[in-house]
């Protein structure tokens, strides 16, 4: 595969985490807006993710948690995934694997995303670009707050109702 190259759409850009995510063999690190994770859920992301925790791997994931897709949320941390909550990554995504191969875009504007929505993302195999991206997940990371913290908020907000 080249050493990076430009996606146009959501569906490639999803075929190509989905590509990483079954070829690492330690830890994935992505960061996605809502939208796209429920679209990555309908294509299969959640098996694949199940399959990979039990060969060992880790995943890591920011996403914002809302009542519209807490069952999902729940059952990718179900499956082992270490989940964080945020509003305030909408417009990014990115999937990292073993700090060499990524996946990355920032979408400015786009509200949800559905797979036929044009993107400009970058794929890459250079370890220098992924630990840039790293460095951006993980001050994400520490900003978020863990996804059963905010499951359990929901779910005071729905039994308040």
């Amino acid at each position: 595969m080249p050493h990076g190259f430009i996606i146009h759409g959501v569906k490639d850009a999803l075929a190509a985490a989905l590509g990483i995510l079954e070829s690492e063999q330690k830890e994935v690190v992505w960061l996605v807006p809502p939208s796209v994770h429920s679209l990555a859920t309908t294509l299969g992301f959640l098996e694949a993710m199940r399959a990979y925790v039990k060969r060992g791997g880790v995943s890591r994931g920011i996403v914002a948690v809302s009542r519209e897709n807490v069952d999902e949320i729940r059952m990718s941390v179900e499956s082992g995934e270490d989940i964080r909550h945020s509003d305030a990554v909408h417009e990014v995504f990115m999937y990292v694997g073993d700090k060499q191969k990524s996946v990355s875009a920032i979408n400015i504007g786009v509200v949800e995303y559905t797979l036929d929505t044009p993107v400009a993302a970058f794929w890459s195999e250079d370890p220098t670009y992924a630990e840039y991206l790293l460095a951006a997940f993980e001050t994400a990371w520490e900003r978020a707050i863990p996804a059963q913290e905010r499951i359990e908020e929901l779910q005071k907000e729905k039994k308040q109702r």
